[in-house]
């Protein structure tokens, strides 16, 4: 099985860069403290000036980096959350334009628990309509809560237009999504928690990244 990962040179970068701005306010802080408010002004703007320019940096390599298109026996996975088609049933020619895809998710996580729910599946063809998921209740739920390392398979049902030329699988957000245990964050880094998930977002080229899509037809 091969896994295709989220772009992670840019979240890796994101990471450092997150780091070295929390240590530079840290120590813009801790020289107001002491009553070095000029230096502490001039370390803290030179900071955010370069988190800026970092952010809109990553963020146009991530505008014009081309679409990430999953082929069909491979997995992608976002984050931790990772999805695959493993076969296509395409309907015969002449009848409902009704596509069964084989599927297979994965839990990429070490130590917590996690599912598909607060995500929406659906196709996309060539001219940008969405074809939504038909309930199929003899389908394990895509979205059932996966233990660490834990794969299943299920059948994702969806009913396209007859003219489609190119269809692919496509997520979006539909909720809050679910994880369960994992370690707390000692409570002295919860304050500063925010302001790295905010840094990683947008240094992380998210803002304009293009959703990653796998192919169908």
């Amino acid at each position: 099985m091969k896994i295709v990962h989220q772009e992670s040179v840019l979240i890796g970068l994101a990471l450092l860069v997150s780091v070295a701005v929390f240590l530079s306010l840290l120590l813009s802080a801790a020289l107001a403290l002491g009553r070095n408010v000029r230096l502490a002004k001039r370390i803290a703007l030179i900071t955010l000036k370069g988190l800026a320019v970092w952010t809109v940096g990553a963020n146009l390599i991530s505008l014009l980096t081309p679409r990430t298109i999953v082929k069909v026996g491979e997995t992608y996975c976002l984050d931790i959350n990772c999805l695959g088609i493993d076969e296509v049933a395409a309907p015969p020619p002449g009848s409902d334009s009704v596509y069964k895809l084989k599927a297979h998710v994965f839990n990429d996580a070490n130590t917590i628990k996690i599912s598909f729910k607060g995500y929406s599946l659906y196709l996309l063809d060539e001219q940008g309509r969405r074809f939504p998921l038909i309930d199929d209740p003899s389908a394990v739920p895509y979205d059932s809560l996966l233990d660490p390392g834990q794969s299943i398979k299920t059948t994702l049902t969806f009913e396209a237009a007859p003219d489609v030329r190119q269809l692919f699988l496509a997520i979006g957000e539909a909720g809050p999504h679910e994880h369960v245990g994992g370690k707390t964050p000692p409570v002295w880094l919860r304050p500063v928690l925010p302001i790295v998930a905010l840094a990683m977002y947008g240094g992380g080229g998210f803002l304009l990244q293009k959703q990653a899509v796998w192919r169908v037809l």
